[in-house]
């Protein structure tokens, strides 16, 4: 863990000289990295002491800023403890956070020494908050996320016991890392919670050091990263992998079932032959008529394979062979060139420009569109006027709605529904579907927006039911109005649909076109009766259930603002500087959260009022 006494300017002069080192580079004539006392995001005060981004000069759509070798990551893909993850069939951010407890252990042995010891000791996400504190988020969606949380990671702490236990001699108490202290382990858990991003399918969910130094802003963010994700799962080059063989154009359409080119491996047949194996088959034999053409036209061999079956890139005049049959270059600096050989072919991870930046502004990443809520929960801190905002609303409110407004069995045939078809739910707030929409959709994100911060995930779980919710500017989310137009449908038309599985899938998506349609008019400004002939041109929806499910949503939206309550547990405003943080943020999010609801009743009992 960083030093207490360090100053946060001489944190950066180490994290610096660090980039440098492992030649994680960025453009120093248009950005800076300076230290902050204090980074704000709207009212609440995210860190103090921290780093932050600044524009140097105006900053250009495009343009590169940092690139970052993925050799520099840290992911359970390059730790030390690969082969016990192997063994105990760990993976997932757990295996993440014991690899960045372990190389926190190390301390100044740490190859990441100076990045590590430039983070927090740990990051204020609400599970780390005391009783009071969590106070402030009750009857908040974040409150009883971190109920749950409590849970699944004491779990997680459970199994990193049992490793302390099998391998003594690795699990050292030393540097400041307790293996044996719960405390310890939930500060570590909070940095992977609040810092990890998605590189690739080889290496997961990683620590990316320098693209952590930028804050997020929602729907204000100047940068995003680019990476090649569909790299080999076996060793994570990019190309120039050794699991797959250079064919000429000839072989490609033969019978030969050896791979030539695939770019992602995991369903690839014949990976039990290397490159080297294959070239080693012909020098027994001789040379053969390929090679003899190779020679005698003086071509490059594309890849050449060192005695450790690494692929090194390298024209062969420029080569040498040495006495283990390992290529190197005649120069005096041949580790820092063979280094340079496997950043070239693990990749890099970019930070790009796609939204122009002003000159001395602070340059913002985003970690994706989420809601206050999500960003408290998963990082600290929610943002003023957040459009991809949203409030769960709890699924047995939405089976009493059908109860009350039709009779109990429909509400039990509805819930059996449910459960049977939780996979046609698309869980994606609709200002994300209109951004997908309009910039393309490059997100490696497919998290709901209440993933639980337990860290075990390494293994695959059923299928969670869906989460329905009401979204900003004040919607119900389209699965909820679909779901809410077939549970108060006429007993003909329910019976139709909900005993014939195909009727079903054919249903939901042209209810949820015509929810979309129908929300969009609303938002732009029309009246319900000309946002309804809209939406309904194709005549797919009675106006009189449209009305009914209008009607219901203001309802379960009533109910869900007071369980919400009022802000009187935030009377009093703290003056301990982490205490106050706390509670400026319980209060944004909560004056979001009532906002959301607030709109959406506002919205449907005007258009309840109008179609019934």
């Amino acid at each position: 863990m960083p030093e207490a006494a360090r100053s946060c300017a001489e944190t950066l002069s180490v994290l610096l000289e660090w980039f440098e080192t492992n030649k994680v580079t960025y453009n120093e004539e248009a950005i800076e990295v300076v230290a902050q006392q204090q980074t704000r995001r709207g009212s609440n005060i995210v860190s103090a002491n921290g780093i932050g981004i600044v524009a140097k000069r105006d900053l250009i759509d495009e343009e590169p800023l940092v690139v970052i070798p993925k050799s520099a990551v840290i992911s359970t893909a390059s730790s030390a403890l690969a082969n016990i993850f192997e063994d105990e069939e760990l993976g997932g951010s757990l295996a993440l956070c014991i690899t960045v407890m372990y190389e926190l252990a190390q301390g100044i042995e740490s190859p990441w020494y100076g990045y590590l010891q430039s983070l927090p000791k740990r990051a204020d996400i609400p599970l780390l908050w005391d009783i009071d504190s969590r106070k402030w988020l009750a009857g908040t969606d974040v409150g009883k996320w971190v109920e749950r949380d409590e849970q699944s990671v004491r779990e997680d702490f459970k199994v990193l016991q049992k490793l302390v236990v099998d391998y003594p001699a690795v699990f050292v108490s030393q540097n400041g890392i307790d293996w044996n202290h719960f405390g310890c382990f939930l500060d570590v858990a909070s940095l992977v919670s609040s810092r990890a991003f998605m590189v690739d399918e080889f290496r997961g969910n990683s620590m990316v050091p320098f693209a952590d130094i930028f804050n997020h802003l929602t729907a204000g963010a100047n940068v995003h990263i680019e990476s090649e994700e569909n790299v080999c799962v076996l060793c994570g080059n990019e190309y120039g992998c050794e699991h797959m063989e250079p064919l000429d154009d000839s072989d490609s359409d033969g019978d030969d079932e050896r791979h030539g080119g695939c770019e992602s491996h995991s369903d690839c047949e014949g990976h039990g032959q290397s490159d080297a194996d294959s070239w080693a088959d012909e020098e027994e034999g001789g040379e053969t008529e390929d090679e003899e053409e190779e020679e005698s036209d003086g071509e490059e061999i594309p890849i050449l394979i060192d005695h450790s079956g690494n692929p090194i890139l390298a024209a062969p005049d420029k080569m040498d062979i040495d006495d283990t049959g390992s290529a190197y270059k005649e120069d005096e600096n041949d580790e820092a060139s063979l280094t340079d050989e496997e950043d070239l072919m693990s990749g890099t991870l970019d930070m790009v420009v796609y939204q122009t930046c002003k000159a001395g502004s602070e340059v913002f990443n985003t970690y994706g569109d989420h809601g206050s809520a999500y960003l408290l929960h998963r990082y600290g801190f929610c943002d003023k006027d957040n459009i991809f905002d949203s409030v769960a609303l709890d699924t047995d409110d939405v089976m009493q709605a059908f109860s009350v407004a039709v009779s109990e069995k429909r509400a039990e045939d509805m819930a059996l529904l449910l459960s049977q078809s939780a996979g046609m739910f698309e869980q994606r707030h609709r200002a994300q579907q209109e951004s997908s929409e309009n910039e393309g959709d490059d997100s490696d994100e497919d998290e709901s927006e209440d993933e639980e911060i337990g860290l075990e995930d390494g293994v695959e779980t059923e299928a969670q039911p869906p989460v329905f919710s009401i979204d900003a500017p004040g919607h119900p989310d389209l699965n909820l109005a679909t779901l809410l137009v077939l549970g108060l449908a006429e007993d003909s038309v329910f019976t139709q649909i909900a005993e014939s599985p195909s009727v079903l899938r054919h249903f939901f998506p042209i209810i949820r076109r015509f929810w979309a349609a129908f929300q969009d008019k609303l938002d732009a400004g029309a009246s319900v009766s000309a946002a309804m002939r809209v939406a309904n041109k194709d005549k797919v929806v009675k106006q009189s259930t449209v009305g009914m499910v209008c009607r219901a949503t203001q309802l379960l939206a009533e109910k869900r603002l007071a369980q919400l309550g009022d802000n009187s547990l935030l009377k009093n405003k703290p003056t301990d500087p982490t205490l106050r943080a706390r509670w400026e943020s319980a209060k944004q999010m909560r004056t979001n959260e009532a906002a959301v609801l607030q709109q959406c009743i506002k919205r449907y009992k005007k258009a309840a009022s109008k179609l019934l």
